[in-house]
This record gives structure tokens, sequence and C-alpha cells, in this order.
């Protein structure tokens, strides 16, 4: 190849090369990626960061995480898919007893550089884990509920929106790795808005742990995660996600149903073996 024909090759190349877009569930991390608390240069980059937007498919759809308590955020904060197509969409997965845990510390303002008493769960939260915890399990008017607590992967129409999926326990070598793929740089940082809690398991009792096993087993199974570990071996949904997964896999926030391969999984059951053998990689 001559050497102008090279250039115009690389040149078409890196106007084509698709751009790593962060969809931003809260509590996994967004904040180390964006270095919000630093110098606000994320972690990678380029990167695009589309925040905690949700994915609409028509014009009244409004995001979850905010129409309960802020309507004219939920009706702000949509993307549609189509504003998407030149990115590599990602997102971070964490083990939902974690997430609780996180989540409760956050809204209770247990850390109290962070803490908000306009919080609209900083009274729940203040009762402590116990109480929190039962009343999300409980409710579905407000995120996070019953429903899934990472619906933001997912459309309005339930299409699966994400290419990557990293994980809050492996974050760094997940991005550096994702980083590696797309030819982009990762750079680590200090981690951003850590809360001082201790073990998220010291918060549990066994009484606990099943009612999120029952709750969130659907989530838990997804993402390959039980009450102490991780592992990906038994996720449906491991790092990249293919386009053919991403047919297969279907959750639709206003019904709470999840359909894997054409098959509809109760939200009280687990996902069993042969489920998660149709979506692995």
């Amino acid at each position: 190849m001559h050497l102008m024909d090279r250039l115009k090759s690389l040149y078409w190349r890196a106007r084509h090369k698709k751009i790593p877009a962060y969809l931003h569930i809260p509590k996994t991390g967004g904040t180390y990626l964006t270095q919000w608390e630093s110098d606000s240069r994320p972690v990678l980059s380029p990167m695009r960061y589309i925040g905690h937007y949700y994915v609409a498919d028509h014009e009244e759809d409004l995001n979850p995480l905010y129409q309960g308590y802020d309507p004219d955020n939920a009706r702000r904060t949509v993307i549609r898919k189509s504003e998407l197509a030149d990115n590599v969409v990602f997102a971070t997965a964490r083990n939902p007893f974690s997430w609780l845990v996180s989540y409760a510390s956050h809204a209770g303002g247990w850390n109290p550089r962070y803490a908000n008493t306009e919080h609209y769960d900083y009274a729940n939260a203040s009762r402590g884990f116990d109480y929190m915890l039962k009343v999300i399990a409980n409710r579905e008017d407000l995120w996070p509920n019953r429903k899934f607590i990472h619906c933001q992967l997912f459309s309005s129409g339930g299409d699966l929106i994400i290419d990557r999926l990293n994980r809050n326990e492996t974050l760094d070598d997940d991005l550096a790795e994702m980083a590696a793929s797309l030819k982009i740089r990762y750079r680590t940082r200090p981690r951003q808005r850590v809360g001082g809690l201790n073990d998220y398991r010291q918060y549990y009792t066994d009484a606990l742990i099943d009612l999120v096993s029952v709750t969130w087993g659907r989530e838990l199974r997804l993402f390959g995660y039980d009450f102490g570990s991780y592992n990906l071996d038994n996720a449906v949904m491991k790092k990249d996600i293919s386009p053919e997964q991403k047919a297969k896999i279907v959750y639709s926030w206003k019904e709470d149903r999840l359909v894997i391969a054409g098959n509809r999984i109760p939200r009280e059951n687990r996902i069993g073996a042969a489920e998660i053998g149709t979506c692995k990689e």
C-alpha cells in the first residue's frame, strides 16, 4: 500500500472508530471513572459520559430512576438508541448484596461528608439497613425497588443496550482489558467517594440474605453473583455482549418481565442451568 493510501486508511479508521460511551448506573463506580472529586479527567480516553440516563423508545417514556420523585428529571434524562449508534456502550454491574448496603449508606448519609437530609430515602435509611432493605424489597413506586436495580441496561422497550459489562469487583482489570481491546488509553487513579463501609456481608442476617436472593435472584444469576462471591463462569451475561446475545435477553421495566431466549424468567425463581446455557458466549 502506498503511503498516501495508508494515511487515508488510518484517517478513515480514526473517523469511524466507535467511542466508548459510559452508562452510569448509580453506586457502580461512576465517580471513579469520571474522577469528579479530583481533576475530572476520566480514566478512559476518549470516553463519552452518558450519565444516569435511560434509553427511551418513545417520546412519552420516562426515566424510572427519577420518575417517582423528580418528574422533570424523569423527562430530561432520556436518550434515544439512535444517539448511541456511534458508540460502544458499556456499564458496570455490582453485586446486589453489596449495592444495597452502599445505597443505604448513600441515602442515609452514613458518611457525614456526603450526608443529604433531603434524599427521598433518608428517613428510611436512618432507621437502619434492615428497615431500608425491607422498604426497597416491598415497593414499586420509587427506584430502587423490587424491579431490576440495573434497569438502565435495557431500553424502555426492553432491548439490552450495552455492548460491554464490567464488574465493580474487578473494575480496574476490566477497564484495562476493555481499553486494550478498543485501543484507547486507560490510567488507574485514586478511588472516589469512598464511604468507609466495612464488609457488606456483616449487614445481613440469614433472613435478609434470603430476601435479596429471592427478590433480585434474576440479577444475581445474570451477572454471576451470590452472597459472598462473583463467578463469571456462572453468569448469563459475560463481559462482551454479542449482538446475538442482545437479541436473547429482554427486560421490561414497566412489566418487570425478564425473557431469555424466548423463556420468561419469573422474579421469584432462580435462573436454571438450561436458561444460562442458551446465552453463554
